[in-house]
């Protein structure tokens, strides 16, 4: 495997990191099957993914309110799972623009309303409102972490432009992107 490949794959492993670090338990890195190093890596990235997948899951779905008359959770458990879906879709395509709810709707087989309505109960918020406050809290997380460029950063999280990704930035966080940037900056000196 020539050095290019190679920092590809250290690239998606970082991604994947980064991911998980973003609270997006979803991506996975894929394998080549040649059982290396950083094959054996990503495997063991992949499955603790998966596992806090597990642990999140069984604790959330133990917090769904409880109806004693019927023996079951009142959340059903289809409309925990697709919501998942939809979470974990949105999770894994930030850099995107979103699809409309009537394309989300189709390709998680339900219809729009349903989808809307199960979102807004499980999630507390609008399918939208959740895609865009996710984008935000993965540039903050980047403009922190990273050396990245804001403007790179802002095409990262999936904004057309910067002064869209400016303007968002500081509605959310009541002070601009570069601000956080300077604060990073200094802290480092």
């Amino acid at each position: 495997m020539d050095n290019q490949q190679n920092q590809q794959r250290i690239k998606s492993l970082y991604k994947m990191l980064l991911e998980m670090a973003t609270g997006n338990l979803a991506f996975r890195v894929e394998l080549n099957g040649s059982g290396d190093e950083l094959d054996q890596l990503a495997m063991m990235l992949n499955e603790v993914a998966e596992k806090m997948q597990e642990v999140i899951s069984k604790y959330e779905f133990k917090n769904q309110p409880y109806d004693y008359s019927t023996n079951q959770n009142t959340t059903k458990q289809s409309d925990s799972e697709l919501i998942q879906k939809v979470l974990d879709y949105i999770l894994n395509h930030l850099e995107e623009p979103l699809p409309t709810t009537k394309e989300l709707s189709k390709m998680f087989g339900t219809n729009e309303f349903t989808l809307k309505d199960s979102f807004r109960n499980n999630v507390k918020t609008s399918i939208y409102q959740f895609y865009n406050d996710e984008r935000l809290k993965k540039a903050q997380f980047l403009i922190q972490k990273t050396a990245i460029p804001l403007k790179e950063i802002a095409l990262m999280c999936g904004f057309n432009d910067y002064p869209n990704f400016y303007k968002a930035f500081k509605k959310r966080y009541n002070f601009p992107p570069s601000e956080v940037k300077r604060e990073k900056e200094n802290d480092n000196q």
